[in-house]
């Protein structure tokens, strides 16, 4: 596996670019067609620019790295974000070519160590789209328990949104 390391402001661009392939592969019976293919790039480099010029208390970015330094995948997430829910998993991402190589487990197991490490709370969580059967197959895999659903309103969904489901661990239960 390959080693992870605290992202940085200079890895917005990449982190930026990996998100929006991943959107583009994974999110297009949830997002339009239009956005996909001609804004989000731009957006995600603009929420990543703004995350790491103005970070959040408790955000915390991994990433995955090959031996040459390229992007394979990336964590991120929110110590604390949730008074009930504890640390949220906001993003996952791994390159489609290092799926299934227990990379996003290795990200999935280090979001968990930083959650006993530093939160409050050992709970852990994320939001993953209903149409993205493959990621919640992957995070039931995982030992995630499901939650609520909601709509989430995101760029390109328009106004009705999307449907999302919570899941939920307990940190050190995606240790073992």
């Amino acid at each position: 596996m390959p080693p992870l390391r605290p992202a940085t402001p200079q890895d917005a661009p990449r982190i930026a670019a990996l998100h929006a392939r991943s959107w583009q592969e994974n999110y297009t019976d949830a997002m339009s067609a239009t956005y996909l293919q001609q804004e989000v790039p731009a957006e995600r480099l603009a929420v990543w620019t703004e995350r790491f010029a103005h970070p959040a208390p408790g955000l915390r970015v991994l990433l995955a790295e090959d031996e040459n330094g390229e992007l394979l995948g990336f964590s991120c997430l929110f110590l604390d974000h949730d008074p009930t829910d504890g640390t949220l998993l906001d993003n996952l991402h791994v390159r489609a070519n290092q799926q299934r190589t227990g990379l996003g487990k290795q990200l999935a197991q280090a979001t968990a160590r930083l959650t006993l490490a530093e939160g409050q709370s050992d709970k852990l969580y994320l939001w993953v789209l209903d149409s993205n059967t493959r990621a919640r197959t992957v995070y039931e895999r995982l030992g995630g328990r499901v939650g609520r659903s909601e709509r989430h309103h995101m760029p390109g969904t328009g106004p009705e949104g999307v449907a999302a489901t919570s899941m939920h661990w307990r940190a050190g239960t995606l240790l073992e």
